[in-house]
């Protein structure tokens, strides 16, 4: 009886694990650091042409006193939010290189009210 105790106790602290590994992702769907890392170097550094300390704190990646961070953490979902309707609409995907073309700022940010 001892023996299943552990093992169940084992299993869990290893599920429970698993499901923290990722801290701070609010808006990507991913569920494993290394979906996240792809994606942010194949995707984000490459369509903004950053390295990821442009926006993350290198030391705490979860940290949020980046303001690069949260300004890319809104554009994402807005980024999200245009490709439901460009889906709807029968269009391909965007991302990131529509407006960044591998700039940090794109050429034609919108104006300021």
């Amino acid at each position: 009886m001892k023996k299943i105790i552990i093992i169940v106790c084992i299993f869990f602290s290893v599920a429970l694990g698993q499901k923290s590994e990722l801290k701070n992702v609010k808006v990507l769907p991913f569920t494993e650091k290394r979906e996240v890392v792809k994606y942010m170097k194949s995707v984000v550094a490459k369509e903004l042409g950053v390295k990821c300390s442009f926006c993350h704190n290198m030391t705490d990646y979860a940290s949020d006193e980046k303001d690069h961070k949260k300004v890319a953490r809104e554009m994402m979902v807005m980024t999200m939010n245009a490709n439901k309707t460009m889906k709807n609409l029968n269009f391909h995907d965007i991302s990131c290189w529509v407006c960044h073309r591998g700039n940090k700022h794109p050429d034609h940010p919108p104006k300021k009210k």
